[in-house]
């Protein structure tokens, strides 16, 4: 299991890694006081991380809203946490764009479980249709660990930068119902490529990830990141599959 992830995450880097170089470079170039190109950058490069996990086979999306991840819970486990070391390395060589995340507003408590009933108000209703009985697949219980990794992780980061960014930015701007409206249209727009021409399984996705970047949006404005990210990743958690192909 961990020699098949080792190889399967050698792939990955090495596909990714002439467009990151290309990203980085780009980043680097900018200068600080251009702080919504630098936000872009930082999304663009995200959707091509997500984005290039399809054609390797690491997730795929079914027509039923199903997400299907890699059956190797080393490798989920280890894209989250690698999700978070690069939330981490964000605030250290991104000090002004980290200054607009604000991860609570509120008590932390109540934001988490608002979160977390969001998430599971977008889930279940889909983890319903597409009757998914965990006891019937197999190795469910075993991948299901790095699974929650990879929601709660990966999600992180996708939150940061939407919710964390650029919604932090636009609140700069204008009205903060405005600022999530725009966070949350721009999160489904970012999915575009991937419901048109990834996956060609075009306006459901497109609707699903505008239903859920409004409730995450909408989440992060009175709540904050964190709460967003309960939402995110326990959303995914729910309609999430191991991959088998």
């Amino acid at each position: 299991m961990i020699a098949q992830a080792i190889v399967v995450l050698l792939d990955y880097g090495a596909y990714l890694a002439p467009g990151l170089l290309l990203f980085g470079l780009w980043f680097a170039l900018t200068p600080r006081t251009l702080v919504a190109m630098r936000i872009l950058i930082l999304l663009a490069a995200f959707v091509l991380m997500r984005d290039a996990m399809t054609p390797l086979r690491m997730w795929a999306l079914g027509s039923e809203m199903q997400i299907a991840f890699s059956a190797n819970p080393v490798v989920l486990a280890t894209l989250g946490g690698l999700s978070l070391l690069l939330i981490a390395g964000l605030a250290r060589v991104a000090p002004p764009l980290w200054a607009l995340v604000v991860w609570y507003r509120g008590t932390r408590l109540t934001g988490l479980l608002m979160g977390l009933a969001v998430g599971c108000l977008i889930g279940v209703p889909l983890r319903t249709y597409q009757g998914v009985d965990a006891q019937q697949i197999p190795g469910y219980w075993l991948w299901l660990p790095g699974m929650i990794v990879l929601a709660y992780g990966a999600n992180a980061l996708e939150e940061v930068l939407f919710r964390g960014f650029l919604q932090g930015h636009l609140e700069q701007q204008v009205a903060p119902i405005r600022a999530a409206l725009i966070s949350g249209v721009a999160f489904a727009a970012c999915h575009s490529f991937l419901a048109l021409s990834v996956t060609q399984l075009g306006w459901p996705v497109l609707l699903f990830t505008l239903v859920e970047g409004l409730a995450c949006a909408l989440v992060r404005m009175r709540y904050g990141v964190v709460p967003a990210t309960a939402c995110h990743g326990t959303a995914i958690l729910l309609i999430a599959v191991p991959y088998v192909g």
